[in-house]
């Protein structure tokens, strides 16, 4: 009699918990990679559909965080002949139904070509909701790379302004890792090194995945690069 009552309770409590772990497991479900070995190559051309360079992450931790869960990915950048340019890790936050991170498919675009040095992201984040609709207008943000030589030097500094971001619709994007369905993000981005370059971007974006493929336009609205998902390796 003890036993069935003990699972009788058992099966109550779990029954009472499932909303809450599914929550729980539900938390990064949304337009960025959060499991853990997930893995994935972005490669970067210019306008005249050359390979200018790579970019490789991989999502190292999903753990528990301050307001929900903070995923950390290491990046290594290669530039077009596969030097390794510079690497290291960025924290991104999932939290209130929102992906929260300092990089999207514009660091393509600026992150310093500099051999050697150590890279510093920071910045206002760049925030990106779980479910997004066709017509939502989405927060600015400011992202700042700040790059430093081994004794401390600093060397360069790139600001970029991010502004005018809009959820225009979905699409089907193919790219060499394969077809996803996407959601379509335009914005505005202002990179400031040693000269201003103004440019729009059109981020495509993918469930579970993030960026598969960003496009950047200069003043006349003609192709200046793109960039697009070139490996994908799922745990």
């Amino acid at each position: 009699m003890t036993r069935n009552i003990n699972h009788m309770l058992y099966r109550t409590l779990i029954f009472l918990l499932i909303p809450f772990i599914s929550q729980t497991q539900d938390i990064c479900k949304g337009y960025f990679a959060h499991q853990e070995g997930t893995a994935w190559t972005i490669t970067s051309y210019d306008k005249k559909k050359k390979e200018a360079g790579k970019l490789q992450y991989e999502v190292l931790f999903n753990e528990a965080g301050a307001e929900g869960r903070d995923i950390t990915f290491m990046y290594s950048h290669f530039d077009k002949d596969g030097e390794k340019v510079t690497g290291g890790e960025v924290v991104s936050t999932c939290a209130n139904n929102t992906f929260t991170t300092t990089f999207s498919g514009i660091m393509a675009e600026s992150f310093p070509q500099t051999a050697d040095v150590q890279v510093e992201i920071s910045g206002d984040l760049i925030q990106y909701p779980n479910q997004m609709t066709a017509g939502q207008k989405l927060p600015d943000a400011n992202v700042v790379i700040a790059t430093k030589i081994e004794d401390g030097m600093s060397l360069l500094k790139v600001t970029t302004e991010i502004t005018n971001r809009k959820v225009v619709g979905f699409e089907k994007i193919v790219t060499p890792a394969g077809t996803f369905d996407c959601v379509k993000i335009t914005y505005d981005a202002k990179i400031k090194m040693i000269l201003t370059k103004t440019i729009s971007m059109v981020e495509y974006l993918a469930e579970g995945i993030g960026v598969v493929r960003s496009e950047s336009y200069d003043k006349k609205g003609e192709l200046a690069g793109y960039s697009e998902l070139s490996e994908l390796k799922r745990p």
